[in-house]
Formats: C-alpha cells, structure tokens, sequence
C-alpha cells in the first residue's frame, strides 16, 4: 500500500510539459573513470571503488555505473529485490544532461517505477588555475569549485573539447580527466577514452517517467530501501512477521552506514 500512495501523489504532482519531452542523439564517445569513495563516515580506511561511464554526443550525455549498464534490463526492473547483475552497483540512477536545453536529468528506477528531477546543467562556478599535469598523456590544467558541502579540484584537458565530465560536473573548456574533493573521500580518476565508430544510438521518452524533486526522490529511495518488502507490497512474496522485522532491522543498519553521500547538503 505504501508504494502505490507514493505513486499516486506523484501522478498527481506530475509535470505534464516534461513528461512529453523525447530526445534522442548518438552517442560518440565512452570516458570509463574509477570512482573511489567512502560511504561510511567511520571506516575512512577501507575505501570503494566502482568503474563508471560517461557517453557524450553533439547535444546529449549520459552518467551510469559500469554494471548497471551490464545488467539486464527486464531484469532489472522486474526485480525489486536487487538479486540481479544491477545489485553489484552502489549507484542505482542515471543522469543525463542537455546541453541544448540547459538541463540535467537524475533518473533512478525503485521497485519497477521511473523516477526523475532536473536541475539547471550550470550548476558550477569554476576557478581556473595556471597549474598542469599531465594524466594518461594528456596535459591537463587545475579548475575548482565547491559544490553540496565539498570543495573540489579538477583536472581538465583543453584538447579534449568535450565540456563534460562525471556525474553532474560540467562547464569547463575541455572534458574532466580527474576530480575530487578536498578531504578525497570521492574522487573520479579518468581511465580510458574510447571513440565509438559506430556511435551508440540514444533516446530517452520522459512519459514513462514519474517527474518530482531531488528532496521527494531521495525521500521516496530512503523508504524504499529502509523496507523494500513493505514499499513494493507483493502479495507473491510471503515472509512471517518476525523475519520482516529482521530485514527492517538489517536494512536500518546498512543506511547508517551510508553516511557520506557525495551531496552532503540539499538546496
């Protein structure tokens, strides 16, 4: 019952110009990065580490994890308890930015439903420096800025002119090889850039999308992971009272292990 009254306010907030929106593009370019991160705010000591991808096009670009991109579709979305190729991901969403519409979209299926907020793409106000070095050959310069409650040094290269770069970061002269905040507890290190011929077909049809705000969605994913059984409410899956209450307590410890999210402030 919980999931479908969160459908249902949803439905009714729904924005109906968004909804109807298409794009399409070819995607040119695949920039994999190594994400190293540290989730727990307690256990600074043993970091993660997950491979991300970046596809760019002429008007286009689209963010997701290594294996979420692997992962089977259907069974992903027909999965809510993650026993699929997409549970090895700590990073469940997609974003996508247009750069002709001056948006990003942050994109996250829970428990078979389409979600999405967007935000304004010039998000960053960098300060570049005359400082180089090189990374994998390529001469890069020093750019920084702050961004949810971290600061931020990036390393660009001008001789890729692609104004892109992971996750939501973007706006410079040249395609992000390397960022991190300051105290390194998130830092994308560029490792290969691969020049796609054919390109990668892309389209995305916002009207199977449920359209909220980044507060609600995080909201809605905090719920749903607190207590998938009872979010979904699938009368096929049958587990006693006492066992539920086990999950719930388990599921409770993990989210406060998750401390040290890469926003730490919401605007």
């Amino acid at each position: 019952m919980k999931r479908y009254l969160i459908l249902l306010f949803f439905s009714i907030a729904s924005n109906l110009d968004l909804k109807a929106q298409k794009f399409k593009d070819n995607l040119d370019h695949k920039i994999i990065y190594k994400l190293t991160y540290v989730l727990d705010s307690t256990n600074f000591e043993k970091p993660e580490s997950e491979f991300m991808i970046l596809y760019t096009g002429d008007e286009l670009s689209l963010f997701t994890s290594r294996a979420k991109s692997l992962a089977n579709p259907i069974v992903v979305r027909g999965n809510s308890g993650h026993t699929s190729r997409s549970a090895v991901s700590q990073f469940q969403y997609e974003l996508i930015k247009n750069r002709e519409k001056n948006k990003i979209y942050y994109t996250q299926n829970i428990a078979g439903d389409w979600f999405l907020y967007e935000q304004n793409i010039d998000l960053f106000e960098w300060k570049i420096s005359a400082d180089t070095k090189s990374i994998k050959g390529y001469e890069c310069q020093k750019a920084t800025t702050s961004f949810k409650g971290r600061n931020y040094t990036a390393w660009f290269a001008p001789e890729i002119p692609i104004s892109e770069g992971p996750y939501k970061f973007n706006g410079l002269p040249g395609l992000i090889l390397e960022i991190a905040d300051s105290e390194e507890e998130w830092n994308f290190q560029f490792v290969s850039l691969e020049n796609l011929n054919p390109s990668k077909k892309y389209k995305i049809n916002f009207a199977q999308y449920i359209n909220t705000s980044e507060e609600k969605l995080m909201d809605v994913w905090k719920t749903y992971r607190s207590d998938p059984f009872g979010y979904v409410d699938n009368p096929n899956v049958k587990i006693s009272p006492e066992i539920h209450k086990k999950y719930i307590e388990a599921f409770g410890k993990m989210l406060e292990n998750e401390n040290n999210p890469l926003e730490l402030e919401n605007e």
